[in-house]
């Protein structure tokens, strides 16, 4: 599928329309609007997928593979659920989460050794100093939750482990770790709210 994303001089809005109605006018098959979406949002796709790849290569690819998902998926957003940027931030998330993931099974295969202690450790929390002003807020209520909690969603979200691999490593039944994210991740939406 070609998807000419330049968009017309002749079709270029005087205002800039939201994110949510750029993907309803995308969802009805508008190559401007997506265009503009694309233009609008790009750049911070791109940043989440390198952020979790480390890979420009690979981030690039997966921004690819974000837009072609949200071209054909955007009549299946709904405003009442998520802003339409957090709906977006997902789908990349995952195509990213879901690169790591077959990137280690082929490692996994190839050495077929299990994940150590240094696997599942996370860098300096206080390194990170995030300039988006919405990681800012993720990284501050990051830091409200308890250290065991924080880990355990940082390696479940940011590191693409999935509850099963968590349990496995951390030797803890199943419905705990899912529990613990949960919760965690429960607290996370109350603090980003206020």
């Amino acid at each position: 599928m070609n998807l000419d994303i330049q968009p017309s001089l002749s079709s270029k809005p005087l205002t800039t329309p939201s994110l949510e109605s750029l993907l309803a006018t995308t969802a009805a098959g508008d190559r401007a609007a997506f265009a503009e979406l694309y233009r609008l949002t790009h750049r911070r796709l791109y940043a989440i997928a390198l952020a979790l790849t480390r890979q420009p290569e690979a981030a690039e690819d997966i921004l690819q593979e974000t837009y072609l998902a949200i071209w054909r998926t955007a009549g299946q957003y709904q405003a009442r659920r998520a802003p339409a940027l957090v709906w977006l931030m997902a789908i990349v998330r995952h195509r990213a989460i879901e690169f790591l993931r077959q990137r280690r099974r082929r490692l996994l295969e190839t050495w077929a050794e299990p994940l150590t202690e240094d696997a599942l450790q996370m860098a300096d929390p206080q390194a990170f100093q995030p300039t988006d002003p919405i990681a800012h807020a993720i990284h501050e209520c990051l830091q409200r939750l308890p250290p065991k909690q924080a880990h355990l969603i940082g390696l479940a979200f940011f590191y693409g482990f999935s509850h099963e691999e968590l349990a496995a490593q951390r030797q803890m039944p199943l419905g705990t770790i899912k529990s613990w994210v949960r919760r965690g991740l429960l607290q996370l939406k109350e603090c980003l709210e206020t």
